[in-house]
């Protein structure tokens, strides 16, 4: 077969050119190393595969570059170009125009690229001009050369012109700013006269306190609204947003804050509301005793009846177990006695009701009363109650003359009121005789017990004559100067101004 230098470059695939190519090359430098007698034979056929391959890799470079761009496509991509960037330019120095702060600026665009150059007042115009030019349609990129204006003058001058078109709008506002504010007097003058007005807020005549705070709060809701609406006015609605916004976060973190100070608050309005006392009351809050003497909104200020003021926070009287002994102005009172096992009990209980019943300030309906608790080790005790109107009688003062003249009573009708009494045996070793041992006894381990006598008749008792010796029961009015002082200093904090009628 007859070989062909010009077969085997341009029969081959692109692939397989180049390793023909270099194959040539191989066999070029083995005919160099040849002998000279080698070397003149095969001078022609090197020469042929050396332009053969030169003329295979060019055609091969020929066919795989792409075909010429058509003239006119390309002139038209580029005017359409043109007149994007055109538009845009135009688009981007009207918006630009409108702010003053941007009269230094130079923008040009160049294939969607847009680029501004020039100065500004500060750093916050820079960033607003690369904005407003970032968000025309067609701009890819933004090139932002801005720089700060640095020269006094020159920024004094555009100081000037931002502060008077400030002026001029605000003087353009001027009747919107008078509308809103006639809208804000109206709105409160129709808070107040519907606070002063409205029947069902008139609140006075039970709680003043509660009516001022319901009033206060009637009128801020309605100067809130017309403030709401004055704004809608201006156009600030985004504004009232974003202040309710911040007090809600504000609100949120007082509200943790001061969380104590707001629970005593709220708990002092439910007092004042549901008035579980009244100013002079005396009651028992938890181990605590005393007389009230007014409500705040923070504490319920109280004085016990050793005359020291006692201050308990609202939340706790709130939520605490209350006592009222003056809520109802009958109050039982009752009182021990141990009478000995060999007295007749149903007269002792008789002879104590009917002293008790002759007393002065003892009700009769209900009357007194008594009954047997229990037999003790050395006497029988017995239980003795009777009623009073705090109002008229001093509790304690009744009492304790009670207690007296019933123990006088007794002791009349010559029954035992024993003392505690403990039986001692003793027990005598064998072979010692009992006479014997008792006679050896000191005289005052001697025997004790002596022939009882004969039982007298029991004497009659007058129960009348008895409470002849009654004492003062009228009601302690130690503390009631005290308390009407000190309620007159706090008249202007107290949620207890006037007297309220109880609610369960």
């Amino acid at each position: 077969m007859r070989f062909s230098v010009q077969t085997f470059f341009t029969s081959a695939a692109p692939g397989a050119l180049a390793r023909r190519f270099f194959f040539a090359l191989s066999l070029t430098g083995l005919l160099a190393a040849a002998p000279a007698h080698a070397q003149e034979g095969a001078a022609e056929l090197l020469t042929a595969i050396k332009s053969r391959a030169a003329s295979a890799v060019a055609s091969a470079a020929s066919d795989a570059a792409p075909p010429p761009a058509d003239a006119k496509l390309v002139q038209r991509a580029t005017r359409a170009t043109q007149q994007d960037d055109e538009r845009m330019l135009a688009d981007i120095t009207a918006r630009l125009s409108r702010n003053p702060a941007f009269a230094g600026v130079q923008p040009t665009v160049q294939a969607g690229v847009a680029q501004l150059t020039g100065h500004v007042p500060d750093n916050e115009a820079r960033q607003l001009a690369a904005k407003i030019v970032g968000a025309i349609e067609g701009v890819v990129a933004v090139d932002n050369q801005l720089t700060l204006q640095t020269n006094f003058s020159a920024r004094l001058a555009e100081t000037w012109v931002i502060v008077k078109d400030r002026l001029v709008r605000t003087v353009a506002l001027v009747p919107l700013l008078l509308m809103a504010a006639v809208v804000v007097w109206l709105a409160n003058l129709l808070g107040r006269w519907l606070s002063n007005h409205l029947g069902i807020l008139r609140l006075d005549n039970r709680n003043p306190y509660l009516g001022t705070l319901v009033r206060r709060a009637v009128r801020t809701v309605f100067v809130l609204g017309g403030v709401l609406v004055a704004l809608d006015l201006l156009e600030a609605t985004a504004l009232v947003t974003a202040v309710l916004g911040s007090a809600g976060v504000v609100g949120i973190v007082l509200g943790f804050a001061f969380r104590d100070m707001a629970e005593n608050y709220l708990s002092g309005i439910l007092l004042s509301l549901r008035r579980p006392f009244e100013p002079g009351d005396y009651v028992r809050v938890d181990s605590y005793e005393g007389r009230v003497v007014s409500l705040s909104t923070r504490n319920t200020v109280m004085m016990t009846l050793d005359g020291n003021e006692l201050r308990l926070p609202n939340a706790t009287v709130f939520k605490a177990v209350l006592l009222n002994f003056t809520h109802n102005p009958r109050r039982r009172f009752t009182f021990k006695l141990g009478v000995a096992y060999g007295e007749d009990l149903r007269r002792a209980q008789d002879l104590g009701v009917s002293t008790m019943a002759a007393m002065q300030g003892v009700l009769a309906d209900p009357g007194p009363s008594a009954s047997i608790e229990a037999v003790g080790d050395s006497a029988v005790t017995i239980n003795y109650f009777a009623w009073v109107d705090q109002r008229q009688t001093d509790f304690v003062k009744a009492r304790s003359e009670a207690i007296r003249l019933v123990k006088t009573a007794l002791e009349d009708a010559g029954m035992d009121l024993p003392e505690p009494i403990y039986r001692v045996q003793l027990t005598l070793p064998e072979g010692h005789d009992a006479d014997t041992a008792a006679a050896a006894l000191p005289p005052v381990l001697a025997p004790l017990v002596a022939p009882t006598p004969a039982a007298a008749a029991p004497a009659p008792v007058d129960p009348q004559a008895v409470v002849r010796t009654q004492g003062d029961v009228s009601p302690n009015t130690e503390l009631d100067a005290q308390i009407a002082q000190e309620r007159a200093r706090k008249a202007g904090q107290d949620m207890l101004q006037a007297p309220g009628g109880k609610t369960d």
